[in-house]
């Protein structure tokens, strides 16, 4: 098991982040590029070597407390190097699976296309240059064009 010098060490190694003291001699770190809502990407970093890093993407796969940190008491030196990297990637993302303008076509069997736009985090069905409709999500828009006879083309 690491130390909690061992620990910070390996912590400050990651330039991006942030010291802040907070109770009980513990240290937090901030990742304030994080493209997300939180910040906090270590929390409670103990002098008994105790600690929890920010890592929701992890669901499943480890025991996370629930606003999604993992414990890192136990933690190798190659796992805590892991999940930083892991949660600062994760940090870097706004979370949208699709960008700007990604664009899928639709066809009937009459050979009829429309196309689906991701635009302004949100999917409109173009008919021609006409739009047809507007979605908050994929599956809505998808449910919409599997109603009307339209399935994606395949290339």
């Amino acid at each position: 098991m690491l130390s909690f010098e061992e620990k910070r060490k390996i912590i400050t190694r990651f330039t991006v982040l942030e010291e802040k003291p907070v109770s009980m001699k513990r240290y937090n770190y901030h990742y304030p590029a994080s493209k997300r809502d939180k910040t906090v990407l270590i929390k409670h970093l103990h002098p008994n070597g105790n600690g929890f890093v920010y890592a929701p993407y992890l669901e499943g796969e480890e025991v996370l407390d629930k606003e999604g940190y993992v414990n890192i008491y136990e933690a190798t030196e190659d796992k805590l190097i892991q999940l930083i990297e892991q949660a600062i990637t994760y940090m870097d993302s706004d979370g949208e699976v699709y960008q700007e303008g990604d664009t899928f076509v639709y066809q009937n069997d009459a050979g009829e296309l429309l196309k689906l736009v991701f635009e302004n985090k949100m999917w409109i069905v173009y008919a021609y240059e006409n739009v047809e409709a507007v979605f908050k999500s994929l599956d809505q828009a998808e449910s919409y064009l599997a109603d009307e006879g339209f399935f994606e083309e395949q290339e």
